[in-house]
């Protein structure tokens, strides 16, 4: 199976991540790391803001779904099972994914205030450090004045096959996490 994860920025999606490695899904691959990737071929900041915009001129470029083809590329090299893809922002991206048959995705959201204190309290590098920065930052990243080959995270959590609520306190996260995937093999 292969789980893609969205959702806004500090909703919790690594601690989510975290919790399917405890299910077997060893393998991953961060969109985010693709686009730090053609940062540093670039030669441009890793910070959120310039992030965006070279993963909008990959998009520009080589399609609104790039970084999910290249995800599916690089999942049929290494032919593993459990795989997990994270930081679906483009609608796009999802719908590459979804020519898997195996292929579900996972909204992960929070509300708007906790978010903005998981930011502050996180301090990585690159984050905003006041409110109206983080909330400037996330309402362009759910689509604010993007073009639709920009960051379109309300787009993609409208898509999702599931949607996970993460406001509940870190201990609790992974055994909540659990019951929401016990559902999804049910269903399956």
């Amino acid at each position: 199976m292969i789980i893609g994860l969205t959702g806004p920025m500090g909703s919790g999606k690594s601690t989510v991540l975290e919790a399917l490695k405890t299910l077997g899904y060893q393998n991953h691959i961060t969109l985010s790391d693709m686009i730090r990737e053609e940062c540093n071929k670039r030669g441009v900041s890793q910070e959120r803001e310039a992030m965006m915009d070279v993963g909008q001129s990959l998009r520009q470029e080589f399609g609104a779904g790039v970084l999910g083809q290249r995800a599916l590329e690089k999942i049929g090299i290494e032919n593993h099972e459990n795989w997990v893809v994270d930081g679906i922002r483009n609608p796009a991206e999802a719908e590459a994914l979804q020519k898997h048959p195996d292929f579900i995705l996972i909204a992960n959201t929070a509300p708007e205030d906790l978010i903005v204190h998981r930011i502050l309290s996180r301090k990585r590098p690159g984050d905003a450090t006041n409110r109206e920065s983080i909330l400037r930052k996330l309402r362009r990243e759910m689509g604010e004045g993007e073009p639709e080959d920009g960051q379109q995270v309300k787009k993609c959590i409208a898509m999702s096959d599931y949607v996970f609520q993460n406001d509940m306190p870190l201990e609790e996260v992974e055994t909540a996490f659990l019951k929401l995937y016990n559902q999804i093999n049910t269903e399956s």
